[in-house]
């Protein structure tokens, strides 16, 4: 079967007699990947009145349609259960095409900034955990996943095509393809053992704004912000020195021209660009979404968009709080985006290195959120990262007793005389449990770090902790009156919370004081 496939993927020509009056989309190529068990447009441009038949080689139907007055033509075809490879054949009087070695199976869109730009051989100096074992074993996959990489410049006004095709992912493709993408993909494909098509289309550095015209951002933001905030969005201009930041100039390169063309979904790994945003990024996130699903006809939110929080790093000073904060409020995107799903990554920092090294890691828990949510395929992991459900302070603290949803996930703020000079949290999807293996044989907490606690004062200060199944206990009898913690609230923290099945805890905090 392998072999098959690397004979196939090397000989593999679009045959083609086009003219310029006749193009097929560049999105449709050899080596690409059709969203199995539905109803899949096919389009391109040609001379008006120009009649075109697509006839795949998956049966015997052909499908047939006319080039509008502007020269568009669009035939909608009826894909098959995942397999391949097959041919599909598009012809009319002004020319053909063949499109060989095409797939059917799942595809997903992947994008966002660098963290998902980052290659599988990893950056300059800027390694990649399972680099090397992944590019080897590429070969193992090529009959399962293709990629298309898009590349388009930024533009200001919304183009008809792009100039990327799809690509067998052999070692060499696979090392220049999007980790998180990829390792994605494989999971995927290795869970459902069916072909995984990728389309990624990431720009390190870019802003979200560019991903979204101007009346979708109005909806989000508009009146919601300050003034000067929403005239700073659309005042920003494109430079060419710069990743994109206007309004609209992804949008109008790489999501316009491939609107429509069926996928099962959406990945999204993007943040710290706008990482000071910290009051309404899931307002642009939740606009971005509905932007892409409204582009797809997507009125049902049937289309998953499952995204990833920003990691750890020193961001110039890593005792500021800003990037807990944006966690805080990305998380909270989950409330008012419907079937979206969050990858963590908190524990996945690596300091000095803001492309962090760990993506396989991002990779199996949007993968996991795929397989449990979209494909309703019981892992035994669950569907969700842990969170604490409950925080229960001393009887002597003054706290609130009440219940706060500050990021995605609420939180019961209660008090007991039971557990004098300590704070116990109590998590939800935690079942295998916190804490270190040792612990677990002598049934004693073992040491976790990144948690700090406050008085009235509202001064944090760093206190022990301790965890044991799915709790965790903190000392605060140096505090006199500990009304609030917080986890891992910095831009870079010592937070070494995860799971026995290795879903680290985000940041977090039971406090509503001012940002």
């Amino acid at each position: 079967m392998l072999v098959i496939a690397a004979v196939v993927s090397a000989k593999a020509q679009t045959t083609t007699t086009e003219e310029p009056s006749f193009k097929v989309a560049s999105i449709f190529s050899d080596h690409m990947v059709f969203q199995r068990d539905t109803i899949a447009p096919v389009w391109g441009w040609a001379k008006a009145g120009t009649k075109v038949t697509v006839a795949p080689s998956w049966g015997k139907a052909k499908y047939t349609c006319t080039a509008d007055d502007s020269g568009r033509w669009c035939v909608n075809v009826d894909t098959p259960a995942a397999g391949g490879p097959y041919t599909v054949a598009i012809s009319s009087k002004a020319g053909k095409a063949v499109l060989e070695d095409v797939l059917s199976g799942e595809v997903w869109l992947c994008s966002g900034q660098s963290n998902m730009t980052m290659p599988v051989k990893g950056l300059p100096s800027q390694k990649l955990a399972g680099a090397q074992e992944a590019i080897l074993e590429a070969p193992l996959f090529m009959d399962k996943i293709r990629v298309i990489t898009i590349s388009s410049d930024k533009k200001f006004e919304p183009q008809e095509d792009i100039a990327d095709k799809w690509e067998v992912a052999d070692g060499e493709v696979t090392a220049r393809t999007s980790a998180v993408a990829y390792f994605f993909a494989r999971q995927l494909s290795i869970s459902l053992g069916i072909p995984i098509g990728i389309i990624e289309s990431s720009w390190g550095g870019c802003l979200i704004e560019p991903w979204m015209p101007q009346e979708y951002i109005d909806r989000g933001v508009k009146g919601k912000i300050s003034d000067q905030d929403y005239q700073t969005i659309l005042d920003r201009r494109e430079d060419p020195s710069l990743p994109p930041i206007q309004v609209a100039t992804m949008y109008n390169s790489r999501m316009y021209p491939i609107q429509g063309f069926t996928l099962k979904g959406f990945v999204w790994f993007q943040g710290c660009g706008n990482m000071y945003n910290i009051t309404f990024y899931d307002k642009l996130q939740q606009q971005m979404v509905q932007c892409w699903r409204d582009m797809w006809h997507d009125s049902t939110d049937r289309m998953p968009f499952y995204f990833v929080s920003i990691t750890p790093f020193d961001y110039l000073d890593r005792e500021d709080p800003v990037r807990a904060y944006f966690v805080e409020n990305l998380l909270s995107s989950l409330d008012i985006i419907p079937n979206s799903g969050a990858a963590v990554t908190e524990t996945l920092g690596e300091g000095s290195y803001i492309h962090f090294s760990r993506k396989k890691e991002v990779a199996w828990q949007l993968a996991q959120l795929a397989l449990e949510r979209t494909y309703s395929k019981k892992t035994g992991l669950g569907c969700s990262f842990p969170y604490p459900s409950e925080v229960t302070f001393p009887a002597n603290s003054s706290v609130e007793q009440k219940s706060i949803r500050q990021s995605g996930f609420t939180v019961k703020l209660t008090k007991s005389e039971s557990e004098e000079g300590k704070i116990v949290i109590t998590l939800d999807n935690a079942e295998a449990g916190v804490g270190g293996f040792v612990c677990m044989l002598k049934d004693e907490p073992a040491p976790v770090h990144g948690f700090e606690v406050a008085g009235p004062d509202k001064v944090f200060h760093p206190v022990k902790a301790a965890a044991l199944y799915s709790k965790i206990y903190i000392d605060c009898s140096e505090i006199a009156d500990p009304v609030a913690v917080r986890y891992g609230f910095k831009n870079c923290s010592d937070a070494d919370v995860v799971t026995m099945l290795g879903m680290p805890l985000p940041s977090f905090r039971t406090d509503d004081w001012a940002k």
